[in-house]
């Protein structure tokens, strides 16, 4: 997709992610709910990094439900329960995003169910089908 990235210098200072991006006239948004790593038979894997992949590998399998894919994506809301988990999370992360998303990142104390330690939100824009 031919997102335009949005640099204003503050982004680029912190980490792999735009200011902002423009998304084309006429694209379709495909919302991803909060999604953690919780895998398709209910296995919670016990860390950071096993939960951050599973966290991924199920944002991927939604956006393939809806025609799309992770390159899709226009905007990455993140969060993460122990700060200590940022740079594993972001080394995950770093597998399946090359391009410039808009992002948030932010450690929180809890998250819906007691185990989790990451959860996903993604705004993905495709051509209508």
């Amino acid at each position: 997709m031919a997102i335009t990235p949005i640099d204003a210098g503050v982004a680029s200072q912190i980490g792999h992610y735009a200011d902002a991006v423009i998304v084309p006239a006429g694209y379709e948004q495909i919302i991803v709910s909060g999604t953690p790593g919780l895998g398709p038979e209910g296995d919670l894997p016990d860390t950071i990094v096993g939960q951050s992949q599973q966290a991924w590998e199920n944002i991927a399998r939604i956006l393939r439900e809806a025609q799309a894919e992770v390159t899709d994506i226009v905007s990455v809301r993140q969060w993460l329960v122990d700060e200590s988990d940022i740079s594993a999370y972001v080394e995950v992360r770093s597998r399946y995003l090359h391009h410039l998303p808009a992002s948030m990142l932010a450690v929180i104390p809890a998250l819906v169910r007691p185990g989790f330690l990451v959860e996903v939100e993604v705004i993905a824009a495709r051509l209508p089908r």
